[in-house]
């Protein structure tokens, strides 16, 4: 494991050429995750923790979240995960090189629940494009929510996408993936009794 010193959590996007060269930046070749919208950041860093041999790549625009990630990865002395704090939409479209990920989160998004506010969601036709191209072919898409109504109308969205398609038969999701690393988030809607919904896509463009 690095020493704190030696470890910079932070993707500054100024010190880079755009595209960012993701072997370059974490040092290695190894297979890279993406989170968007990663909150309080427990989720990126215990995958982070138990796959030490992979890396880890968040993006989250708010700021607060954004700080206490960068704090908890420092403190776990954590050398393959990096944050970026930019929104996802321009991230996805113009950061990174096509087929840059093997794994992609997407963990409680802002379900944006009244039907005026529902084309802010951030799983619709156009961000399914952008996040195809910087995921390699065969790449996950690994998708949970607490929002009945969002899960089902994302999983309407990534049916009707023919490069997307589900590892799920049956439903389309499951309640319970043993093994999971929890988010707060989670924590906190299972100890209420609420249900959790996941989608898995594989990205065959």
């Amino acid at each position: 494991m690095k020493k704190l010193k030696e470890i910079n959590p932070i993707l500054d996007i100024s010190e880079h050429l755009i595209p960012v060269d993701l072997p370059e930046l974490f040092g290695n070749s190894g297979d890279c995750a993406l989170e968007i919208g990663f909150g309080d950041g427990d989720f990126l860093s215990e995958s982070a923790i138990r796959q030490p041999g992979k890396n880890f790549l968040g993006i989250e625009v708010k700021k607060r979240r954004f700080n206490k990630a960068v704090k908890t990865a420092l403190r776990k002395g954590l050398g393959n995960i990096k944050f970026l704090h930019i929104d996802a939409n321009v991230a996805v479209g113009e950061i990174f090189y096509p087929d840059s990920f093997s794994t992609v989160y997407i963990n409680f998004p802002d379900p944006w629940p009244k039907d005026r506010h529902q084309k802010h969601r951030i799983i619709n036709a156009e961000f399914l494009e952008k996040l195809s191209r910087v995921m390699k072919r065969n790449a996950k898409l690994d998708i949970a929510s607490d929002h009945k109504d969002y899960i089902f109308n994302a999983l309407a969205r990534l049916n009707n996408i023919t490069f997307f398609e589900s590892e799920y038969r049956g439903s389309g999701y499951l309640n319970h993936v043993p093994e999971r690393p929890l988010t707060t988030y989670e924590r906190e809607f299972r100890e209420e009794g609420r249900k959790i919904y996941y989608l898995m896509f594989t990205n065959n463009k």
